[in-house]
């Protein structure tokens, strides 16, 4: 049987000893360290359930910051050990969640007691926070991230997949819609079979009704034979369409009627098809402003929208920040054959700081950027793009007022973004989260050329 792990922060080398001896001898897996420093490295690194910490610690990090930041990053059992008459700091570490305090001098019973408290208050942690399989699951998916956000998302989704309801997962572009989907697929009563996806803003209505529903020979020009569509590919199991917002009233009307119905007719037949498809739809659009708009059909979005999960943004999670970097150095040392080691305390306060506009894909981004412009196994300030680093960018902040037009916010947004890339359109559609095919049919639409301001027309 594995050991629990409990990690010991202790700048006094005779508490720290005994903690550890007698805690080994109970049968756990003990790392002390004196330093708040290397404490919080190792708890980026490794899932310690329980933790023991003093209050104060020599250096810049207290235990009152190991206590928040733990917390904060996986919900672990903290027990703060404090001085006598520090009792006011003790209660306030038990405001920010520690398990309990205990004063120095200690009786090694009371940290006994203490600590098969604490394995009990994480096993119903465990069984609230990540039931069985969860973290499992979200490997599989490859999910990253066990702050609260996370945990209270990956909950909501697997109450979803237990259900056969429609979902529609909402939240802005790059904050991985897809992955999600893809657990909850994972963890249906439809896994085994097919998972399919689409992007909807990337196709004509044509194409898109033909991906969709399929069509028969000669029903466009270019159709040969005929074909089917993705919602017979996915019979018994699940569709997931992306970007569902930009999808045209005519084709809405349609998916509408699969909703309702479970039954369509390819393009160019007069046959009736049924669809036995699950859908999990997911949009970075306000689709209830499309809805007040006229642009999304109201009946269509409370047909999808049985189920929402919103993924947060990466500024809003920056505890999963530590542990996305060092997954996606482990992936580019993968992928490029590399040995890059993790990055140095100073390039992470860097990255944390930074607000991720472009979320999940722009942090893999800047990795992979790094990591190829790194010619050994450090990475450094210079290896960063100039925009994330602090009075270091040369180009202004995207500021877009509330109530701006769409039309013209977009316009905006793509167009500093391609100032920022210098006109690298792939970059700046990976960054946006959008397909290179839209951004290329903007500026062409647009008539500007990459990198110039754009007028306001």
């Amino acid at each position: 049987m594995e050991k629990t792990k409990i990690l010991i922060v202790e700048d006094e080398e005779v508490y720290r000893k005994v903690l550890s001896n007698t805690l080994r001898e109970h049968g756990l897996d003990v790392q002390a360290t004196e330093s708040g420093e290397e404490a919080w490295e190792l708890i980026k690194q490794h899932r310690f359930p329980l933790i023991i910490s003093d209050i104060r610690l020599s250096g810049k990090i207290s235990g009152m910051d190991i206590l928040r930041d733990a917390k904060e990053l996986y919900n672990p059992s903290v027990l703060m050990i404090t001085a006598f008459g520090e009792i006011e700091m003790a209660v306030e570490a038990m405001k920010l969640g520690a398990f309990d305090y205990i004063t120095k001098p200690f009786e090694v019973e009371d940290i006994l007691k203490n600590i098969d408290r604490m394995i009990l208050q994480q096993k119903i942690i465990s069984d609230h926070l990540l039931p069985s399989g969860l973290e499992e699951l979200s490997k599989n998916a490859g999910i990253v991230g066990s702050s609260r956000k996370m945990c209270d998302l990956m909950n909501m989704a697997l109450k979803a997949a237990n259900t056969d309801a429609t979902i529609l997962i909402t939240g802005e572009s790059g904050t991985g819609k897809e992955l999600i989907a893809k657990a909850i697929y994972q963890n249906s009563s439809r896994k085994g079979r097919e998972f399919v996806a689409i992007n909807c803003a990337t196709l004509t209505d044509e194409f898109l009704e033909s991906a969709l529903f399929g069509h028969v020979k000669g029903s466009y020009t270019g159709a040969i034979k005929d074909k089917i569509g993705l919602f017979e590919k996915a019979d018994g199991g699940t569709l997931f369409m992306d970007e569902v917002g930009d999808i045209s009233k005519s084709i809405q009307a349609k998916i509408l009627r699969v909703l309702q119905e479970r039954e369509y007719i390819p393009l160019g037949s007069t046959e009736t098809k049924k669809a036995n498809v699950r859908i999990i739809a997911a949009t970075n659009k306000e689709l209830l402003e499309s809805v007040k708009n006229g642009e999304f059909r109201e009946d269509l979005y409370y047909r999808l929208n049985v189920i929402n999960i919103v993924m947060p943004p990466l500024r809003e999670r920056k505890p999963d920040i530590p542990l996305l970097i060092n997954h996606f150095i482990k992936k580019f040392n993968d992928k490029l054959n590399r040995k890059v080691a993790p990055i140095a305390p100073e390039i992470e306060e860097i990255l944390m700081e930074y607000d991720w506009p472009g979320n999940i894909r722009e942090l893999e981004n800047v990795i992979e950027r790094a990591m190829v412009l790194c010619p050994g196994n450090k990475i450094s300030r210079k290896h960063l793009p100039g925009s994330i680093i602090p009075g270091k960018g040369d180009v202004p902040s995207i500021t877009i007022a509330p109530g701006t037009p769409w039309k013209e916010a977009e316009k905006e947004l793509i167009m500093q973004t391609l100032q920022l890339t210098k006109g690298n359109k792939q970059e700046a559609a990976k960054m946006l989260g959008i397909s290179l095919r839209k951004i290329e049919y903007r500026v062409k639409e647009w008539g500007i050329t990459c990198g110039q301001k754009a007028n306001g027309n």
